[in-house]
């Protein structure tokens, strides 16, 4: 039986790369991407790695930083970047018959079934990639998909190895995991990694070796696995199918503290319009609707609230109409006077194949507007997300987030195009 080969290609800095695209100027610039609302730092270019910038670190923690540096900062344009992806990925699936995409910016690919040189293969792949889409990518290929995460942590951090290292027919793998930190094996979590190493644990050679009891009873049988895929024995395989999701949560916070009824239901309304919009788009209908509102935990000045809510509707429905009104009437009976609002959202449950729901004895004609719905979604697609809105949140909200430093979708809109 032949050994399994995987390959996985990790988009670098994803954020920052689309960005670069359309504005190469900024190429050998320390440049970050921020999360919703402006808040943490999500994305790095090795540039702004150098000086010291943390994943994760609230935008004011390293503003001193930013200003000496001359860091260029962009809001998060998930638009664009989710089309981006979508390019990559389409690129990535078109060279190999096997292909689990992983997340927006990576994805794992089976190479054991094509007669082809690995490491050729990852140099024209790369290549490619970064011809037609402009986004660099790293290629870690190893005989389990744990150990293809190390070999591409090790692409990315050693430059003399241009994006691609093969760990197949290595003679000296545990060099490599002796220099992989346990944080960085795939399915050790920092609270994880943290208590591995105060037992010694500090790398992945020192893992590996571990007994198998000791490794089930300190991380469970999926602990385990990984354990076994740093032997080079494969255990985790390739995931071609998605799972259908079983719920679909839109929440955000607030651009400012909000303290009326009308503005809350406003940003519900779209939050409700926007997770109904995309569960409609993978052919789902939502059984219950639940909404939750809070104040900030952090605001130790202020009185803190939370409260959620939920209603099980009486059939399963994808019809934006008749979620917004069921979230609207939850944000009533959950809103109080006299508190400063932070955050709500907005979780669709019970999800199930639209196809699969059964008309009742009384109630025949439940998804009558489901043509309606289709004509919204074919307008919002072509002219832009928010093209048509709800009556009740067309005015501009007080809700709105912070994203002072948002570029145009310069591949979904045609009025946006880059101009040459």
């Amino acid at each position: 039986m032949r050994e399994k080969v995987f390959a996985l290609i990790d988009c670098n800095a994803f954020y920052v790369s689309c960005e670069r695209v359309f504005n190469p100027k900024l190429n050998n610039r320390p440049v970050v991407a921020l999360s919703n609302n402006d808040g943490c730092i999500i994305s790095r270019s090795k540039e702004a790695k150098a000086l010291g910038i943390k994943m994760g670190v609230p935008l004011f923690k390293v503003k001193d930083i930013v200003e000496k540096e001359k860091v260029v900062v962009f809001s998060s344009n998930y638009t664009l970047y989710a089309d981006m992806s979508r390019r990559v990925m389409n690129i990535i699936s078109s060279s190999s018959p096997y292909t689990e995409i992983y997340s927006i910016d990576e994805a794992f690919v089976e190479l054991s079934s094509l007669p082809i040189d690995y490491e050729s293969y990852a140099h024209q792949l790369r290549q490619t990639i970064l011809q037609h889409t402009g986004i660099p990518v790293s290629i870690g290929i190893a005989s389990t998909k744990t150990l293809a995460k190390v070999a591409n942590h090790k692409a990315k951090k050693d430059d003399s190895l241009n994006g691609v290292c093969s760990l197949v027919n290595y003679n000296n793998i545990d060099r490599i995991l002796e220099l992989t930190e346990v944080g960085d094996v795939w399915g050790v979590g920092r609270r994880l990694s943290k208590k591995l190493i105060n037992h010694g644990i500090h790398n992945a050679k020192l893992l590996k070796n571990c007994s198998d009891s000791w490794i089930r009873k300190m991380m469970s049988v999926n602990g385990l696995k990984t354990i076994t895929e740093l032997r080079g024995i494969s255990c985790i395989p390739l995931e071609e199918y998605s799972m259908t999701r079983k719920s679909c949560c839109t929440t955000r916070s607030f651009g400012k503290l909000l303290t009326n009824l009308e503005d809350i239901e406003q940003a519900v309304t779209t939050f409700a319009r926007r997770a109904a919009e995309r569960i409609r788009s993978e052919s789902l209908a939502a059984s219950c609707v639940s909404v939750f509102v809070r104040t900030n935990p952090f605001d130790k000045k202020s009185a803190y609230y939370s409260n959620g809510a939920s209603r099980t509707l009486s059939h399963p429905t994808h019809d934006s109409i008749t979620i917004i009104e069921t979230a609207l009437l939850l944000t009533k009976r959950i809103f109080k006077n006299n508190y400063q609002y932070k955050k709500a959202g907005v979780l669709l449950s019970g999800l199930c194949d639209d196809s699969e729901i059964q008309e009742t004895l009384f109630e025949k004609n439940y998804n009558q507007n489901s043509d309606l719905m289709s004509a919204i979604d074919a307008i919002n697609y072509r002219y832009g997300r928010d093209t048509l809105q709800m009556a009740s949140e067309c005015k501009v909200g007080n809700w709105k987030q912070k994203r002072e430093n948002c570029t145009r979708n310069y591949t979904t809109q045609i009025d946006r195009l880059l101009l040459v």
